[in-house]
């Protein structure tokens, strides 16, 4: 999946810089870079993957989560500078080694092949994120969706300035480059959110509860704080139970709040509950 991906943003990529400084059209360039860009990501994104992955150790209690959050900063840092770097290019013309007015044909066929690819290729990782119910291969057939609609933009641009409006193509040029900064801000704040134990989902903590209190034998349900651990979480939570209860009878209540919760959530998956009596 992630070398389908790598190969496709190579190729497109290197097509679409060289005929973009061919035909001087600085869109073209621009979205070539934006590929450029996603194919670093992805490899950032894979060796993140593949450190997260690694167990817990006498150094990392509670794993190495958060290393997926640390890499999507570093890739958020990436891809805005290049963003950053498309706008200034397109600002003061440094990104046009050829005449504007050069082959359009050339320039309106890459950016045409991008979409088709890029298009397919979210549709292929959409089918593969439905089998595996995989949020990261979500993210990247939202990526690759996000590339399609930006090959039609940098198609119009380059229509629009062959047809006498040579200020539209380094317009649109500076719109891509912008929306690569706000891919690369997004990234931060998504990777920034997960290391300052940021959750998302303000109605996690209520489903938490109602699963909990579910259980038999739970009397009420006190604090509920979510630990976030990368694309994971670990939940710790208090429980009261019947003051008369045995030892053993509150940590069978508790075992059972905490199979109830992991069953019900795949991306839990350590819950710690504290057993007070009622």
């Amino acid at each position: 999946m992630h070398r389908l991906n790598g190969a496709a943003n190579v190729a497109l990529a290197a097509l679409k810089v060289s005929i973009g400084l061919a035909c001087g059209s600085p869109a073209l360039v621009a979205h070539g870079v934006e590929n450029a860009a996603d194919l670093l990501s992805n490899a950032l994104a894979w060796l993140g993957q593949r450190v997260a992955m690694r167990p817990p150790d006498e150094d990392h209690h509670f794993g190495h989560g958060n290393a997926e959050a640390l890499t999507a900063v570093g890739i958020g840092v990436i891809i805005l500078v290049g963003g950053v770097g498309v706008v200034f290019g397109a600002a003061t013309g440094r990104m046009t080694s050829g005449e504007p007015g050069g082959p359009a044909a050339l320039a309106l066929g890459a950016a045409a092949l991008s979409a088709v690819v890029c298009e397919a290729l979210a549709r292929y990782d959409e089918r593969a994120a439905r089998d595996l119910a995989s949020p990261i291969l979500r993210a990247l057939a939202r990526d690759k969706r996000s590339d399609a609609l930006t090959s039609l933009v940098v198609i119009a641009g380059v229509v629009a300035s062959h047809l006498g409006l040579p200020f539209a193509d380094p317009l649109v040029a500076g719109g891509v480059g912008l929306w690569i900064c706000v891919m690369g801000a997004r990234s931060i704040s998504e990777g920034l959110d997960v290391l300052m134990d940021r959750v998302p989902d303000v109605a996690l903590r209520e489903e938490l509860r109602e699963i909990a209190g579910a259980v038999q034998g739970v009397e009420s349900v006190g604090a509920v704080h979510v630990h976030p651990l990368g694309t994971v979480s670990r939940v710790d939570m208090e429980v009261s139970v019947a003051g008369g209860l045995t030892v053993a009878e509150g940590h069978a209540i508790a075992h059972e709040v905490e199979d109830s919760i992991t069953r019900t959530n795949m991306r839990i998956v350590q819950v710690v509950v504290h057993v007070d009596p009622a």
